[in-house]
């Protein structure tokens, strides 16, 4: 081999090479364009808080320690055995018409008697219930929505029953919908009677005092939370001293 021949083959060698390392450049200049970057973004927005108020038949509200709007038939001052009593109580649920949120509702009505020992307190108390039970929008299994009673407080709920997932029916709490006008949901709006059953003189000067509250929360998204068991814990454990509560109680009726 001439020396001109050996330098055409080193010449030849260099060329590969530097084609070899020029395609080694050119690869990890392109592998650079196979990174990317995208970003995506979303602003959710909590519900706006909600708001229950007592109203009368006509709208009017009853704020704070108001007077719940309670009247004896025939214009009498002290109530009597078999005496009709008019009482009004709807809770107005409202909330903002730009965030609204469905609302779960349960009543609280504590009649506290004073002047007799525990147990006739206890049977008076008992009474009064069961006749104010006549005037309550009760729910009725299959027919109407209305407020249920369980463990001595009363909750809004669904006409149908629901199903766990598991075969297991429960009784659903009935979200309200509302706006800033507000819903108005019925408690009690009627006349109901005084009991009459065995009253002497000993029940003379009883004084008999009722305050009802209501307590709104905002409904959940499941529905097996919206049980009265379930719903009924989650009031239990709010702080309602740091919430926007209606506590309303009537003037002491004499007896």
């Amino acid at each position: 081999m001439t020396q001109e021949q050996r330098i055409t083959k080193g010449t030849i060698t260099i060329f590969i090479l530097s084609i070899i390392l020029l395609l080694c450049l050119g690869a990890t200049t392109v592998l650079a364009y196979f990174a990317g970057n995208q970003s995506s973004n979303t602003t959710l927005v909590m519900g706006g808080p909600v708001y229950v108020t007592i109203v009368d038949k006509n709208n009017q509200p009853t704020p704070g320690q108001g007077n719940l709007i309670m009247n004896l038939k025939g214009d009498r001052q002290y109530v009597l055995p078999g005496l009709g009593i008019d009482m009004q109580a709807i809770a107005k649920i409202q909330s903002s018409d730009e965030h609204a949120t469905p609302a779960l509702l349960r009543a609280k009505l504590d009649i506290s008697v004073f002047g007799l020992n525990e147990k006739q307190a206890k049977e008076v108390e008992r009474q009064i219930r069961e006749s104010m039970a006549e005037c309550l929008t009760t729910r009725i299994d299959g027919i109407r929505d209305g407020w249920v009673e369980y463990e001595g407080d009363y909750y809004l709920c669904y006409a149908e029953k629901s199903t766990d997932g598991q075969g297991q029916e429960y009784i659903e709490m009935w979200p309200v919908v509302s706006d800033a006008t507000g819903s108005g949901i019925t408690f009690i709006n009627g006349t109901f009677q005084f009991p009459y059953k065995a009253y002497t003189n000993e029940y003379s000067n009883v004084e008999i005092t009722f305050k009802l509250t209501f307590q709104a929360i905002q409904s959940k998204l499941e529905k097996a939370e919206n049980s009265i068991p379930n719903v009924k814990k989650v009031l239990d454990e709010i702080n309602w001293e740091t919430q926007a509560t209606n506590d309303v109680r009537i003037q002491n009726i004499n007896l």
